[in-house]
C-alpha cells in the first residue's frame, strides 16, 4: 500500500486537485474497488457478530397456553421498556403446546416438547409459566426451579419447605380441554436459568403492572 502512496504522490505532483483524481481513478480504480470491498465485508462482519448476533437477556415460554403472537411479542415489548433492556433481547412466547405425562393432547407439535427440554439443558429459558402437573413433571425428569426468596406480592407456590414459584390463578387452558378445575397455573424459574435480575425484574413488573391472576390471558391475548 505505501508503495502505491507513493507512485502515486510521484506522478501527480504536479497536477492540479482535479487532474490528481482523474489519473488516480483511470489508472488505480481496480484497487480502489478492492479496498472498499474489504473494508464493507469487515464491516458488515463486526455488526452480525457484535449486534446482530446476540442471544436474548430474557426468555419466557408458556407451555399449553393460548395466547397470541401480537399478545406476547407486546409483551415483551411492554416488560423490555420496564427493564430498560432491548426490545430485540427479550422473547416471550407461547408456541409449546405438547402431550406429556398423563395430559393427552391431539393435534399439536410433539416437537415442541423436545425444543423446551433441549433448551432446559442449554440455560436458554429464564421463566416458564406452565401448569402445575406440567411443573411436578419437570421435577420427575430432573428438571429444578430457583427458590424465591422474594415474590414481589404475588401469591408464592410452595414445594415442601421453600417457594419455587408464584400462583398465578387456575390453568383456563387445562379447564377448557379436560373440564379439570383445580389445576393451578404457575410462574417458575429453572434454576439453571441465567439472567436472575431480569427474572427479578418479571416479577415486579407483573405485580407493578397489577396482572395477576384471571388477568393473565389479558396481557398475551391482545
Amino acid at each position: 500500500m505505501k508503495k502505491y502512496i507513493e507512485d502515486i504522490r510521484e506522478k501527480t505532483s504536479g497536477m492540479s486537485r482535479n487532474e490528481a483524481r482523474a489519473y488516480v481513478w483511470t489508472y488505480y480504480w481496480y484497487h480502489i474497488l478492492g479496498i472498499l470491498a474489504i473494508a464493507a465485508l469487515i464491516l458488515l462482519f463486526a455488526l452480525h457478530y457484535g449486534f446482530g448476533n446476540k442471544k436474548p437477556l430474557f426468555t419466557c415460554i408458556l407451555v399449553n397456553q393460548e395466547a397470541t403472537l401480537d399478545g406476547t411479542q407486546a409483551a415483551a415489548e411492554e416488560f423490555a421498556e420496564y427493564a430498560g433492556l432491548w426490545e430485540e433481547r427479550v422473547l416471550i412466547t407461547s408456541d409449546y403446546t405438547f402431550s406429556y405425562g398423563e395430559v393427552k393432547l391431539e393435534g399439536v407439535n410433539e416437537g415442541s416438547y423436545e425444543k423446551f427440554f433441549f433448551q432446559w439443558r442449554n440455560e436458554e429459558i429464564d421463566a416458564v409459566i406452565i401448569p402445575e402437573s406440567f411443573y411436578r413433571h419437570v421435577k420427575e425428569m430432573g428438571g429444578e426451579f430457583r427458590v424465591l426468596k422474594e415474590t414481589q406480592g404475588l401469591t408464592p407456590y410452595m414445594d415442601g419447605d421453600s417457594c419455587r414459584a408464584v400462583l398465578l390463578g387456575n390453568d383456563g387452558f387445562t379447564e377448557r380441554l379436560s373440564g379439570k378445575k383445580d389445576e393451578k397455573l404457575l410462574l417458575a424459574f429453572p434454576e439453571n436459568g441465567k439472567h436472575e435480575e431480569e427474572c427479578r425484574l418479571f416479577l415486579q413488573y407483573l405485580k407493578n403492572t397489577e396482572r395477576e391472576g384471571e388477568e393473565l390471558e389479558t396481557i398475551f391475548n391482545r
